[in-house]
């Protein structure tokens, strides 16, 4: 979540109009009049936050400081005290002093506990401050008293639904909380969330719930992964259309084109129809469209900023339909101007996915050249691994010990927070029978056997490339094993379907 001042603006600026605005950010009384002297204040907090847009933070920091201290201040209708404070801490974020804005925060919370505005901001500052439990906390409070969706990017939730990830009661609470307000990614749903919430569901013996909670997965892959999990037979009927894969994945595009029309550009919703369109397969369809904004980007520099996210991932996305197309050349093209166009944004990914795309062209010297620019990011566990993992196999191509050695240390380090990457890792170095033991233990793991039932799944490939064919015959030898085979009927099966996992 970024510091911006934007909202609070909109919202002192609503509450020096006469009659009020009502405003989703706050519960203010659009009948009641303002006091002159109260307007006065409002117009000064008004231009201080208009100040600190312009970019003059220091100056806006410094008249907040005054206005914070100013006895009109404390006549203010509760309401108002306390966005006057939360705006003064985002004035201070802006100034990179977060404990001020953290005391701020805290100050409007103490003034009204149910300012969402200023419940969800101390929720990014607490995540910041590696305080995942308490920004939990604050999230729920935050999404119960928003009227609206609660304002909160998808990153953000990611990061906490990750952090929470051994504390399934809390994680279980705040995917609940979002699902119960109507959270959304940029207006999509997001299933891969709602299949967590489903599980954590059915762990904790709330299968009053499920319904409500698959009511709103409407994807392909989400449910495959659904019906590979024998946890959900009693909510799932197998033979219905609504719960089939491929039939999921028309509506997923049909609604996505609507939606795309009446939203137009490059925003989440564009993404994630490229994206659908790739996992039907429809392949020549997601190049097609993205040819524009290759050539745009082809010739450009760099992105817009606010546009760097979403042109990242639909090249990225382009480069893989290319590369399932055959069209090898032409995928590490466009990955090139994926990373490029991203720099506005985080390249990380669309860097690792380049460091993987060279390694399966068995190019490890042009892998390791692309890694070693990822080698200070900072990145999640899973991040950390994956980085690992592609080192691991960049240097068995080049046969260098020493590099495999240090991958190794990566790897083992994390194993029990990214253990899909630690069991691809064995078998990159054909350690069939610890690999095999790994993937027993996932299927053991009530919140781990639904990704690798998953990846189990007998699904579309596309053309397997030199420096990944020996990884893939020991992928398809483990699958083969009576020990897997026996560990996945216990706890659900495997089919087959017609679409692309990712």
């Amino acid at each position: 979540m970024t510091c911006r001042t934007g909202i609070a603006l909109a919202l002192m600026l609503s509450l020096c109009a006469a009659p009020l605005a009502a405003t989703a950010a706050a519960s203010v009384d659009a009948t009641a009049p303002v006091p002159e002297g109260d307007r006065a204040f409002y117009m000064e907090v008004g231009e201080a936050i208009q100040q600190a847009e312009r970019g003059d933070t220091l100056g806006a920091s410094i008249v907040f400081e005054r206005l914070l201290a100013d006895p009109r201040l404390a006549t203010l209708a509760v309401e108002g005290r306390s966005h006057v404070w939360a705006s003064a801490a985002m004035v201070a974020a802006e100034q990179k002093d977060f404990a001020l804005a953290t005391q701020r925060l805290q100050q409007a919370l103490a003034i009204n506990p149910h300012n969402a505005y200023a419940r969800l901001r101390l929720a990014w500052f607490q995540l910041h401050g590696q305080q995942t439990v308490a920004a939990a906390d604050s999230v729920i409070l935050g999404a119960a008293d928003s009227e609206d969706s609660p304002d909160i990017t998808t990153e953000m939730v990611w990061q906490l639904d990750t952090g929470l990830k051994d504390l399934p009661e809390k994680r279980l609470a705040l995917l609940q909380a979002l699902f119960d307000s109507n959270w959304k990614n940029d207006g999509v749903e997001p299933v891969e969330l709602w299949v967590i919430l489903a599980t954590l569901q059915v762990e904790a013996g709330r299968g009053d719930r499920v319904p409500a909670t698959l009511e709103r997965i409407d994807a392909p892959i989400a449910l495959v992964r659904l019906r590979s999990d024998k946890r959900f037979d009693p909510y799932l009927q197998r033979d219905v259309a609504r719960y089939e894969p491929v039939a999921a994945a028309r509506r997923q595009i049909d609604r996505l084109r609507v939606e795309t029309m009446l939203r137009p550009g490059l925003n989440e919703t564009a993404v994630e129809l490229a994206t659908a369109l790739m996992i039907a397969g429809d392949l020549g369809d997601v190049v097609g469209m993205t040819d524009q904004i290759a050539a745009a980007a082809n010739a450009a520099t760099q992105a817009p900023q606010e546009q760097a996210f979403a042109i990242g991932w639909m090249l990225d996305t382009r480069s893989r339909a290319l590369r399932r197309l055959g069209q090898n050349d032409r995928a590490v093209a466009n990955q090139l101007i994926a990373v490029r166009m991203a720099e506005g944004s985080d390249t990380v990914s669309q860097k690792l996915n380049l460091a993987a795309l060279y390694m399966s062209l068995h190019r490890p010297m042009m892998a390791r050249e692309v890694l070693r620019e990822t080698d200070d990011a900072n990145l999640s566990a899973y991040g950390v691994s994956s980085h690992a993992l592609v080192s691991l196999m960049t240097a068995r191509q080049l046969k260098d010990d020493t590099a495999a050695q240090r991958a190794w240390t990566v790897l083992e380090a994390n194993r029990t927070e990214a253990p899909g990457q630690y069991r691809d890792a064995l078998l990159t170095d054909n350690r069939m029978d610890e690999a095999a033991q790994v993937v027993i233990a996932q299927l053991a793991d009530p919140l781990e056997r639904g990704q690798i039932l998953l990846e189990l799944q007998d699904m579309r490939e596309g053309p397997v490339l030199e420096g990944e064919r020996d990884y893939h015959e020991r992928w398809e030898q483990m699958e083969k094993r009576a020990d897997v085979q026996a560990a996945v009927a216990k706890v659900g099966r495997i089919a087959t379907y017609p679409l692309f996992s990712y």
